[in-house]
């Protein structure tokens, strides 16, 4: 498995950055009549936005990923939203624009289906990615493990070192030293030092 570092926002780290988001919508002078959540990674992003700006939301999905850093060749949309966009100011919210693929794609939906004034926002921002949002938060070159993706992306990792002929102990020493928390370790099982029985 290639050298990737790892960070894990909390909860409360996720919070602020969405006030951060929120913030910076008002302070352009964004006020949107939709939030459309990118399926999985914005869908919380989204809903916590929604609150805070009292719009509904509405859920787009698409695929890219399929797993750490294991992608399909293209993005393809997987669930079609459900609200019409024509002449609507719409804040498209995902977790990270990683490759910039997927929100391309669904910049380039949303406009084709007549949607009026488009913003994009992310807490996250690669910058290899071909596709810069309007505003987000952090950028970095970090595998982000956000708290809704913690047993899919350790399972994941963990599978992929034990292809690599690691330990048990092994994979939870490099894990660690990649940036994962030891309290994520301990919650999936990581951190046992030796086979089960």
């Amino acid at each position: 498995m290639a050298e990737t570092r790892f960070i894990a926002p909390s909860w409360s780290d996720i919070e602020d950055m969405v006030s951060r988001i929120a913030e910076e919508v008002k302070r352009r002078g964004f006020r949107p009549d939709l939030i459309l959540g990118v399926s999985r990674g914005g869908i919380i992003p989204a809903l916590l936005l929604s609150d805070r700006f009292e719009a509904p939301i509405d859920i787009i999905g698409v695929r890219f990923y399929k797993g750490v850093g294991d992608v399909e060749e293209r993005p393809h949309i997987v669930q079609d939203v459900s609200t019409p966009l024509e002449g609507k100011r719409i804040l498209i919210v995902d977790d990270v624009s990683d490759t910039g693929h997927t929100l391309k794609l669904v910049r380039s939906y949303v406009e084709e289906r007549g949607a009026g004034e488009v913003m994009v926002c992310t807490l996250h921002y690669k910058p290899w990615a071909i596709y810069k949002p309007d505003y987000y938060v952090e950028e970095t070159e970090a595998w982000v493990i956000y708290p809704w993706e913690v047993r899919e992306t350790m399972e994941y990792l963990s599978r992929k070192l034990r292809g690599e002929g690691l330990s048990l102990g092994e994979i939870h020493e490099e894990m660690r030293r990649r940036g994962i928390p030891d309290e994520m370790l301990e919650m999936l099982g990581a951190g046992e030092t030796s086979n089960p029985p």
